[in-house]
């Protein structure tokens, strides 16, 4: 028989197959080998009875995330909020990720009942020019949960960003039955907790939700400097016109990606994050052999 994993709780995965679910463990095979089911993974498993089994085979997996550990995902709904402070630089690596894995990501800006203010614009600005939708709601309202629910259909779309920007409460509204817990800002340090312990797959909207834990600490994924621009939608359409091939875009002549920043074409914040990412991946490759 054949299923998905929703979730995996220890040495325990919850496969579903057509409207049944089965509780299932892994063959010892995989350990052997190094490979772990995840959820989203398509699995082939023998049923033990009634609603257990073991999972025999792992199909081919289309892309993975590590954190969370999500397989085949379609799209990353990166949640931001005007409270918590943004992590801009969260959100640009994963955004990265999103186009080293071929994931579509959508940029849902959360809690648009609270007053505006310029936090709400320094995120459109940094975002407007990528090309990625970006749509702004409120969990709380309801107000525009309509487009999210356009951009879930048929996909396999994980929820994502820092803990307490919403994420729970946006799925709570879009599949009310869930009843997720959610989270409330310290007082004290104005950061989130974590309500969400485990990534899980809802099938909705043709597809399947994931809600994962929130986090704030992320790893650049390794790749060469030179790379990286290509990474940046807004620079990729730009950077064949620049004079050398391996422009890094900092203070070599001839760079259209500066003639672009300067005109407004790409976002001063996102280059000066971009800058930064530059610079971790050039120090990463100097200790590279240390």
């Amino acid at each position: 028989m054949e299923g998905i994993i929703l979730k995996g709780v220890g040495s325990f995965y919850t496969v579903l197959c057509g409207e049944q679910t089965y509780t299932c463990k892994a063959r010892g095979r995989f350990r052997k080998e190094g490979l772990s089911p995840v959820p989203g993974d398509r699995v082939s498993f023998a049923p033990e009875s009634e609603n257990t089994g073991w999972i025999e085979e792992i199909g081919a997996r289309k892309n993975l995330l590590t954190r969370p550990c999500v397989s085949n995902v379609d799209k990353l709904i990166v949640v931001m909020a005007p409270a918590p402070k943004p992590d801009l630089l969260l959100t640009d690596k994963l955004l990265l990720q999103c186009e080293l894995l071929s994931i579509t990501p959508v940029i849902v800006i959360n809690k648009c009942d609270m007053p505006q203010d310029q936090t709400h614009l320094a995120i459109m600005e940094s975002y407007a020019h990528t090309g990625y939708d970006l749509l702004v709601v409120s969990a709380y309202s309801g107000e525009n949960i309509k487009a999210v629910e356009d951009a879930l259909q048929g996909s396999v779309s994980c929820f994502a960003g820092q803990s307490a920007v919403g994420k729970s409460s946006l799925l709570n509204r879009l599949l009310p039955d869930l009843g997720l817990e959610t989270g409330a800002l310290s007082k004290k340090t104005s950061r989130g907790r974590h309500t969400t312990r485990v990534a899980q797959l809802w099938p909705a909207y043709g597809g399947a939700v994931v809600d994962t834990p929130g986090f704030s600490l992320f790893d650049l994924p390794d790749m060469e400097p030179e790379s990286l621009s290509r990474l940046y939608p807004e620079m990729r359409t730009v950077t064949e016109e620049c004079r050398f091939a391996q422009c890094l875009h900092i203070k070599e002549p001839g760079c259209a990606v500066k003639t672009a920043l300067e005109q407004g074409r790409i976002s001063q914040s996102r280059y000066t994050r971009y800058c930064l990412l530059l610079e971790e991946l050039k120090e990463k490759r100097k200790h590279q052999y240390d």
